[in-house]
């Protein structure tokens, strides 16, 4: 009688789960991927913007906002090392009312605090 064999089971097959099985199976490991969706990529990960998110809405130096920095670079390179074309656009930060402007402010500061010198930032 046969068996199968699997090292590693996977749940979801969304991204980060389709990534997380393929750095495993490039290892030499029999990986298995169960999804509850009838196709893959179609949880959330459908919802995806697209964006490479820079950390701006965290608080500085928090863990969340450290690893948008650094996911960011890792990200790029990865993209640059595989030939994956990507597009590098700014984002503009506007308010649209005035009761706005200090959490416009903030946003500035924290992306001042915790982000590389490149980025761009409007306000004085």
């Amino acid at each position: 009688m046969h068996k199968e064999y699997v090292d590693c089971i996977v749940i979801g097959a969304g991204v980060i789960g389709l990534a997380i099985a393929r750095s495993l199976a490039l290892t030499g490991r029999h990986v298995f991927v169960l999804e509850s969706e009838k196709c893959i990529g179609t949880g959330i990960s459908s919802r995806n913007s697209e964006v490479i998110h820079a950390g701006i809405y965290y608080p500085p130096q928090s863990l969340k906002a450290k690893f948008c920095v650094s996911g960011r670079a890792l990200l790029y390179d990865y993209a640059k090392v595989h030939n994956i074309p990507y597009k590098k656009c700014e984002k503009m930060i506007v308010a649209t009312h005035s009761n706005q402007m200090q959490a416009l402010y903030d946003i500035r500061k924290r992306a001042a605090k915790d982000l590389e010198p490149e980025l761009n930032c409007l306000g004085a």
